[in-house]
Parts: structure tokens; sequence; C-alpha cells
């Protein structure tokens, strides 16, 4: 797959086109990761956002996926982008590699399928480091994945 096709998958998953199912990369690693909830949509939501806080990010305003892309009557209102940002992690990564501004994995979606399940979306930070090629980078994003790792643990368990 060329750069720009690995690029183009990963602005469709930052921007939540691939929230149905999972983009896969030539090498056949996912560029998203789904991770089921035991709990209903509102108290994953709630518990997405305080967990999110409580590792020092900064979470921003909700988005139902489907803002923009339909009328604001057709919204489907169980589907939600969570987005947040931890402003010393991202300065650090955009030092290294100004170009990972594009991909960084800044939003988790919860979903509320059909059956009442709950589902959260997120990007595949080691994925995302395929696309570059900068051990230093990687490194930094061990962390993060780290604890998105820790998010997703304590929101799901």
């Amino acid at each position: 797959m060329k750069f720009w096709d690995k690029w183009m998958y990963a602005g469709a998953l930052l921007f939540g086109f691939a929230a149905a199912g999972s983009v896969a990369a030539s090498n056949e690693t996912s560029l998203t990761l789904i991770h089921d909830s035991p709990y209903s949509f509102e108290e994953t939501l709630a518990s997405l956002r305080e967990t999110i806080r409580a590792h020092n990010f900064r979470v921003f305003p909700d988005r139902y996926l489907e803002e923009g892309l339909v009328d604001e009557f057709s919204v489907n209102e169980r589907q939600v982008s969570i987005r947040f940002c931890n402003f010393h992690d991202l300065h650090e990564a955009i030092q290294i590699e100004p170009r990972i501004g594009v991909v960084l994995p800044c939003a988790i979606t919860v979903v509320e399928r059909e059956d009442g399940s709950v589902q959260l979306l997120t990007a595949n930070v080691q994925a995302m480091m395929a696309l570059f090629d900068n051990d230093k980078l990687a490194s930094a994003f061990r962390g993060i994945e780290a604890k998105y790792t820790a998010i997703l643990d304590e929101v799901t368990l």
C-alpha cells in the first residue's frame, strides 16, 4: 500500500468514516480497535469522560458521529465521538514529527448497536506509528498507547 493511501485510511479513521468496521492496511493490521463495554450507552459515556479527565486529558464537546453528514433531525444520537487531548503529549509529538498532527488518535467513539450492545471504537496507535519511520516518535507514542490502554481498561472492566 502506498504511503498516501495509508494517510487516506488514517484520515478516514480519524473522521469516523471507518467506525462501522475495521479498516485493514496491507499488512492486515487494523487501524481501528473495537472494545466491548459491559455497561449501558449512558454509563459508558459518563465513565469514559471521567476516566479521560482522570488521565490528565482535556475533553472537548461531544460530537455525534453523523453530525454534519445528515440533517440535524436524522443524526443517530447513539453514536458519539468523545474528543480529547493532552497538550503536553501533543506538543512533544509535534516537536518530533510535525506531520503527526494529521493522524493523532484523539477520539474514542462510543456506539450502541441495534442489539443494545455498546462498543468503543479507537485508533490503533501501533498502526498509526507504522505510517512513520521514526524510532523517537514510536518511543513517545508508547507512552500515549499506555494511557489509552489504561483508559479503555478502566472504562470496560
